[in-house]
């Protein structure tokens, strides 16, 4: 399995995974009331590092093993900034009488980013090599 597949299979994984822990947050009646709140974020949390790692060296493709490493610490750390940036951007976008969505919109943004950002990445990196 290619490292961009890998990237887009974890990044689904953090969008359900978050988007899970919103359902169990919503049917528990609020933030700290579900035993699922907890796994489910890990579980999220666990999968967009996957993803970001695993586009990191998805575009260090056909490099050495050292280049591929190095690939995927930045797609991690890039991977950080992008999420922060898009947690600011749902602060700012979701309104303060949301109540536990304004502190939940965050991660869904996050993974929402990811999902996009690998997909883009996997199209087109498959219209570049089927094109040739």
């Amino acid at each position: 399995m290619s490292a961009s597949r890998v990237a887009v299979l974890a990044a689904v994984a953090a969008v359900l995974a978050w988007g899970s822990k919103a359902v169990a947050i919503g049917v528990a009646g609020g933030l700290d009331q579900s035993p699922l709140e907890g796994p489910l974020f890990v579980l999220g949390l666990v999968a967009i590092v996957v993803a970001f790692a695993s586009l990191g060296a998805a575009v260090t493709r056909g490099r050495r093993p050292a280049a591929r490493v190095i690939g995927a610490l930045l797609g991690v750390m890039i991977g950080f900034a992008l999420s922060m940036l898009a947690s600011s951007v749902a602060a700012a976008v979701v309104p303060d009488s949301a109540g536990w969505v304004q502190a939940e919109a965050g991660l869904w943004f996050s993974a929402l980013l990811a999902l996009a950002v690998t997909t883009l990445w996997r199209a087109r990196r498959n219209v570049r090599y089927t094109a040739t």
